[in-house]
């Protein structure tokens, strides 16, 4: 990181503390200029979980009407967007939960079928999608270990937070990164796709 990039980051932080700060003591626009600033990550890492549009929206929403309510206990000695990544993936999981439920006990087996796996892997390829291909790669991996590579190598987050966000130790997380990591080469190494 340059010295550029750290001022701005930092500036960014210092900024965003402020509108903590001012929501905390009951300024509805600061909590409105919160959401704005926060927003976008915070979609990015429900369409990462949740993969649905309609459920992306209503975490997103749902994860703001929780950080409203719980601002008051945000410590300003941790970092931010951890501590609005725990109320998300909390939501996420949520969501996931219920979406899988709705699925199995509501919708007819006529519309329950959804475009396999290779169907959106084909696509991808055809369209030579970096993203799309990590996306489906990281989408193959057991919850706990794509929450972990999310956190952690998408958004970046520290190690420590993502394991306080997960709910588990900083060990465990480095545990999970690695093997979600070799999941997602040997992915890539038996479709044949060089990265």
């Amino acid at each position: 990181m340059t010295a550029a990039t750290a001022a701005s980051t930092d500036d960014e932080t210092r900024d965003l503390l402020d509108l903590v700060r001012a929501a905390k003591e009951g300024d509805e626009r600061a909590f409105e200029e919160l959401m704005i600033a926060t927003e976008r990550r915070v979609a990015r890492l429900a369409w990462r979980i949740l993969a649905d549009a309609d459920e992306v929206k209503d975490a997103v929403q749902e994860t703001f009407i929780r950080l409203f309510r719980n601002l008051r206990r945000y410590d300003e000695s941790r970092d931010f967007f951890g501590w609005l990544f725990r109320i998300a993936v909390n939501v996420c999981r949520d969501r996931a939960r219920r979406q899988k439920l709705r699925r199995l006990f509501f919708l007819p087996l006529a519309h329950a079928a959804q475009p396999s796996f290779d169907a959106r892997l084909d696509e991808a390829i055809a369209r030579r999608d970096d993203a799309a291909l990590l996306t489906a790669a990281i989408d193959t991996l057991p919850q706990k270990e794509r929450l972990a590579i999310i956190l952690r190598e998408v958004e970046e987050l520290p190690t420590d937070e993502v394991a306080a966000i997960l709910g588990n130790s900083a060990a465990t997380v480095r545990v999970q990164v690695s093997n979600g990591r070799a999941k997602i080469r040997r992915w890539f190494e038996e479709r044949g796709v060089t990265r």
